[in-house]
């Protein structure tokens, strides 16, 4: 009895303590960390898709087991690789995490348009220039994410505002990053990859620079994506529900295991 009470005592003092968390909000937390680091520069912060597909909202990903994802995260699957210097406990926590970002998801439900997807089309790839950047069903540029199944996840207003307002929700893997070298050379791009002593920044024109960060006077991480800032003003409210029903539509007809493989080509 003195034992029972004597560790009742000890619990009770531990959740008293200022930092103290339950055990599993210390595992969330874990998870969060790790698939931030790990998996949303592909797959997204929500896990809606970004590089790679939408793993919260795809129905053949939902249905995986857990122990099917541990088993992807470790060995790897397709263009994704595996993560050997994850233990199995934390690659177990990243699973959790992802069925806290499945719950309530879903490919988005089938809706009237706002707009007209023909006309959003012609505009995706024409006076918009989306495609400049942005890919849909194997056409179209590769600097940005592809957006092909992007109406899977995504509902109008959602893809609304991130039409006219692209930098509320800035992710890394978006950010436009400035730099300059010893040699006074200025340039401007997305962070392909990066570490302590290197940079590998591609520009607008499609080139991969590889720089060392020694090379480098200043490396400025901007608050601003390459996708431009002044489509609330430039589009009509017609034209954004036309370029919403375009993905929108676009999303219902990919696959739902994410968009289709193939060269990477510009639209006509």
């Amino acid at each position: 009895m003195k034992i029972k009470r004597l560790s009742m005592i000890l619990a009770f003092a531990f959740l008293m303590l200022p930092n103290a968390k339950p055990l599993h909000a210390q595992a969330q937390a874990q998870g969060a960390k790790l698939y931030a680091d790990n998996c949303a520069y592909c797959h997204g912060a929500d896990g809606k898709g970004s590089r790679g597909p939408a793993i919260a909202t795809m129905p053949h990903t939902i249905a995986l087991s857990d122990a099917a994802l541990l088993s992807v995260l470790q060995n790897g699957q397709g263009s994704m690789p595996s993560f050997p210097d994850q233990s199995a406990a934390e690659l177990n926590s990243i699973v959790r995490y992802l069925r806290t970002l499945q719950r309530g998801t879903g490919p988005a439900p089938t809706t009237a348009l706002p707009g007209d997807p023909a006309a959003g089309k012609t505009l995706f790839y024409g006076d918009a220039h989306c495609s400049n950047c942005h890919m849909v069903s194997g056409q179209g540029g590769f600097m940005a994410p592809d957006l092909t199944a992007y109406g899977q996840s995504h509902g109008a207003e959602d893809i609304g505002k991130a039409i006219t307002s692209p930098n509320a929700q800035l992710s890394a893997a978006s950010r436009v990053v400035e730099v300059q070298t010893r040699g006074g050379e200025k340039l401007s791009g997305l962070v392909r990859n990066e570490d302590n002593l290197s940079l590998t920044l591609q520009t607008r024109d499609g080139r991969y620079h590889f720089l060392t960060r020694s090379n480098l006077t200043t490396v400025n991480y901007t608050d601003h994506s390459l996708m431009p800032a002044d489509y609330a003003t430039r589009l009509t409210q017609k034209q954004i529900a036309d370029i919403e029903s375009f993905l929108i539509l676009s999303g219902r007809n990919a696959p739902s295991d994410g968009p289709p493989q193939g060269r990477r080509r510009r639209a006509n």
